[in-house]
């Protein structure tokens, strides 16, 4: 899934890297309808006279010589100016993905997911493992703030979001260590804020965890870096419109 803006489908780059390295999980490859994938991305954009909604981008019948796929838009919900401002509530869920680093098709675990949601009137849930470590949100990843450092599942452990990949990078800039470990469900209460990110919610704070409480909005390094990521999102489409 990625999001366009202003007519840009905003980093359309990485997300086709992204969907590249899912597929060679799979030992598979996109590298013979990838042209043809960009080029259905613009047109789409274009015959829609350019709306501000998420994409969806799904490969399939990965055993032929050249696969197929399908590009379209979807429903689009991002959050209110209110939850960037208090942040949102979310769930621990038990709940591991098969292939965490490839992003595929799942329905019966979709279904799950949002009957949890549902019943607990959640923004979003944070999965967790055998070993009771939250590893990443059902359509998110997960950054906790501790001591001036952020923390999350290893990259092993994950799918690698592209939001993911810009607070790596935000954070190198910014001089702000990211330690790569497993987060253990008993040690939550000892974090000074929590958020996710990802295309929809892009940077988003965590205000509650169940029944625990965290004052994240107001976390110094959590607003750093939601005001850097929304200025590289305002300059790429600025690139991309000049271009």
């Amino acid at each position: 899934v990625l999001r366009v803006v202003s007519g840009i489908p905003v980093f359309l780059e990485r997300h086709m890297d992204r969907l590249e390295v899912s597929a060679k999980l799979l030992n598979h490859s996109i590298a013979g309808i990838s042209d043809n994938i960009r080029y259905s991305i613009g047109e789409l954009i274009k015959a829609n006279n350019s709306p501000d909604k998420n994409m969806k981008i799904i490969v399939y019948n990965m055993e032929n010589p050249i696969p197929d796929y399908m590009v379209y838009f979807i429903l689009s919900n991002y959050p209110t100016s209110e939850q960037y401002d208090v942040g949102v509530n979310v769930i621990l869920l038990e709940e591991e993905r098969n292939n965490p680093n490839a992003k595929v098709v799942n329905s019966g675990y979709k279904e799950r997911v949002a009957t949890a949601l549902a019943d607990a009137n959640a923004y979003e849930a944070l999965l967790v493992n055998r070993g009771n470590e939250i590893t990443e949100g059902s359509r998110s990843n997960i950054f906790f703030v501790r001591d001036n450092k952020l923390f999350t599942a290893p990259k092993g452990n994950v799918l690698m979001g592209i939001t993911r990949l810009y607070v790596f990078e935000l954070c190198k800039d910014l001089g702000i260590e990211i330690i790569e470990e497993p987060i253990s469900v008993s040690i939550l209460k000892e974090m000074e804020g929590v958020f996710m990110t990802g295309t929809s919610p892009k940077i988003l704070p965590i205000s509650t965890i169940d029944d625990m409480s965290f004052s994240s909005a107001k976390n110094s390094i959590i607003k750093a870096l939601m005001k850097r990521y929304d200025d590289i999102i305002e300059d790429y489409i600025k690139e991309k419109t000049i271009g």
